[in-house]
C-alpha cells in the first residue's frame, strides 16, 4: 500500500511537472508570436510611413515641375502676346491706342502678380482646395480646350494635415493632365461632396475612355490608386470606350474637419 502511495504521489507529482512544462513552454510560444507580431507591426508602420513621405515628397516635386511648365507657357504664350500687342497699340499715336494700351499694361501686371502666387510654395498651404478646383478648370476654360464644370455641395473643406491637400491637388492636376492628354473631351467637370462622415471627389470627362480590361496600368492608374491609398483614402476608377471616365476619390471624416 505505502509503494502504491508512493508511485501514485510520484506519478502526481510527475504529471503536475509535466504540465506545468507544458504550460511554460505555451507560453513562451505566445510571448515569441507576439514579439514577432510587433516586430512585423512596426515594420509595417516603417513601409507605410516611408510611402506616405514618398508621396509628399514625389507630389511637391511634380507640382513644381507643374507649376514651372505653366509659368513657361504662359510667359510665352499669354504674357508674351499680351507684351507684343501692347507694343503694337503704343506705336499708334491716336489718344484711344494709348488708353487701350493702358488697359493692356494692367492685364499684363494681374496675369504677372497670378503667375508670382502660382510659383510660391505658400499658395498650396494657404489656398483653399475648392478655390483651388476653380482655379485648375479655369485654366483649362481659358486655353480654349474644351467647356468645363464645378459644382460643390456641402460644408467648406479645411484639412487638418496640409500634406493631404497636397497630394489630393496633384492627383487632380495628374487626372486632368490625362484628360487632356488622352481623353479629347468636350467636358470636364469636377464635383466635390463634404457631407456626414466622408468627403467625395469626382473627375469626370466625356472623352475618349478606355477599356478597363486592358488598360490596368496606363494612364497613371497605378499612381492614382497608390497615392491615395497612401492618405488613406479609396478610389474608383469607372471608363469604357467612347463614355469617357470617371474619377471618384473617398477620404473618410478623420482627414479633414
Amino acid at each position: 500500500m505505502i509503494e502504491d502511495d508512493s508511485l501514485q504521489t510520484f506519478f502526481a507529482i510527475l504529471t503536475g511537472v509535466v504540465l506545468m512544462v507544458i504550460m511554460a513552454a505555451f507560453i513562451i510560444a505566445i510571448v515569441i508570436v507576439h514579439r514577432q507580431r510587433q516586430i512585423k507591426n512596426r515594420h509595417k508602420i516603417q513601409i507605410i510611413k516611408a510611402d506616405f513621405k514618398n508621396t509628399i515628397l514625389n507630389a511637391e516635386k511634380e507640382i513644381r515641375e507643374h507649376t514651372l511648365q505653366y509659368v513657361s507657357q504662359e510667359l510665352h504664350d499669354n504674357i508674351g502676346q499680351l507684351l507684343s500687342l501692347t507694343k503694337l497699340v503704343l506705336n499708334n499715336p491716336d489718344p484711344a491706342s494709348v488708353y487701350e494700351g493702358k488697359k493692356l499694361i494692367n492685364q499684363i501686371i494681374k496675369e504677372v502678380r497670378g503667375l508670382s502666387r502660382s510659383i510660391n510654395k505658400d499658395y498650396i498651404n494657404d489656398v483653399k482646395f475648392e478655390e483651388f478646383l476653380e482655379e485648375e478648370l479655369g485654366k483649362i476654360q481659358k486655353s480654349g480646350f474644351c467647356e468645363v464644370s464645378f459644382q460643390k455641395k456641402g460644408n467648406p473643406i479645411v484639412f487638418v494635415e496640409s500634406d493631404k491637400k497636397l497630394v489630393l491637388i496633384r492627383l487632380v492636376q495628374e487626372c486632368l493632365n490625362n484628360a487632356i492628354k488622352h481623353a479629347s473631351p468636350t467636358l470636364i467637370s469636377i464635383t466635390i461632396i463634404n457631407k456626414e462622415n466622408r468627403l467625395i471627389l469626382r473627375i469626370k470627362d466625356d472623352g475618349d475612355g478606355f477599356d478597363m480590361t486592358t488598360v490596368s496600368q496606363g494612364l497613371g492608374l497605378r499612381n492614382i490608386h497608390s497615392r491615395v491609398e497612401a492618405i488613406g483614402g479609396k478610389v474608383k476608377i469607372d471608363s469604357s470606350i467612347g463614355k469617357g471616365t470617371e474619377i471618384e476619390i473617398e477620404l473618410e471624416n478623420d482627414e479633414y474637419n
